[in-house]
Order: structure tokens, then C-alpha cells, then sequence
């Protein structure tokens, strides 16, 4: 047997806004399609495949190619002190991509689907948080993978920006 570690410098996104938890849910589940609470899958969004055409978040056209694969309620109700707030972890992916990912770099596969972390935060707003799956993978040194993460990232955040993007 054979093990070793390696340590891979991640870059975390962290985005605040004052929309509600609720908006910022559904909003995410309307662009990448609503997955089922408790982490079980579903098909995809439309039978139009990956397209994704005519689907907008905040009024912008959501870029093609995300699909939602799951959630996980990680603590419904997290308790701390007097505040009480939400956590869900919502996986992602983006087939052509991951597929991209693992043909060019198999360790990739460990990186997708991707997370994206969803709290409600104490004042009524909802912090959203991401790894960038180009820093996951950016320790192996290939450019062919990192430009198709770089890319995977990309419209992730843009989503994320565009749901995090306070109303008025």
C-alpha cells in the first residue's frame, strides 16, 4: 500500500448579500433546475438537454451548461445561542466539463460535481460560499484541465453573483 498527502491551496469565493435565504434558493434552483432536499438526484431541467435557453435569474440569462444534482439540509435548524439559521449544500455540475476534466486529469473527478454552500446568515441575509475547482487542481500543473476548470468556475460565480445580486 501506498498513500500519500498533498496539500492543495483552495480558493474559497465568499459572497454576503441581503436577499432572504429563500430568494437566493430559488433562484439558484430556477437556473440549474430543482433538485430534491436530502442529496437524492434528478433528471435535468429540460428536455432541451444542456441548453438551458430562456431561463433567467434576476432578470439575466443564465449561462448553459449547469445542472443541479442534489442538496443537502446539512442542519435545518443550526442553533447558535438565540440565532437559528439554515444550511444547505447544493451540488452542481456541469457534464461537458467534469467529462473534460477527468479525460485530461482523472484526480479531477474528485473535485465534481461542485458544492456550493448556502447559509442563511443571523440578519436576515444569506452568505453563499464556493471552492474554485481550478485551485483544486491547480497543484498537478496542466494547463489543458485548468483552462476547462477556470471556465467550470466561471459560470459558477457568474450564477452566484447574479443570485447574490441585492433587488433594487
Amino acid at each position: 500500500m501506498t498513500e500519500y498527502v498533498l496539500r492543495i491551496p483552495l480558493e474559497r469565493h465568499v459572497l454576503s448579500t441581503r436577499r432572504s435565504f429563500t430568494a437566493v434558493i430559488e433562484d439558484i434552483r430556477d437556473a440549474v433546475g430543482g433538485a430534491v432536499a436530502g442529496g437524492q438526484l434528478h433528471s435535468p431541467p429540460s428536455s432541451a438537454g444542456r441548453g438551458l435557453s430562456g431561463r433567467q435569474v434576476n432578470g439575466t440569462p443564465v449561462p448553459a451548461g449547469l445542472i443541479g444534482i442534489g442538496e443537502l439540509d446539512i442542519d435545518h435548524a443550526l442553533v447558535r445561542g438565540a440565532e437559528t439559521s439554515c444550511l444547505l449544500r447544493l451540488l452542481v455540475d456541469m457534464p461537458p466539463a467534469s467529462r473534460d476534466l477527468v479525460r485530461f486529469l482523472p484526480d479531477a473527478g474528485a473535485s465534481c460535481p461542485v458544492a456550493i454552500l448556502v447559509q442563511q446568515a443571523a440578519d436576515g441575509g444569506t452568505r453563499l460560499l464556493y471552492d474554485s475547482v481550478a485551485s483544486a487542481i491547480s497543484i498537478y500543473q496542466d494547463e489543458e484541465p485548468l483552462a476547462v476548470a477556470r471556465g467550470f468556475d466561471a459560470e459558477v460565480l457568474a450564477l452566484l453573483r447574479r443570485v447574490a445580486a441585492d433587488d433594487g
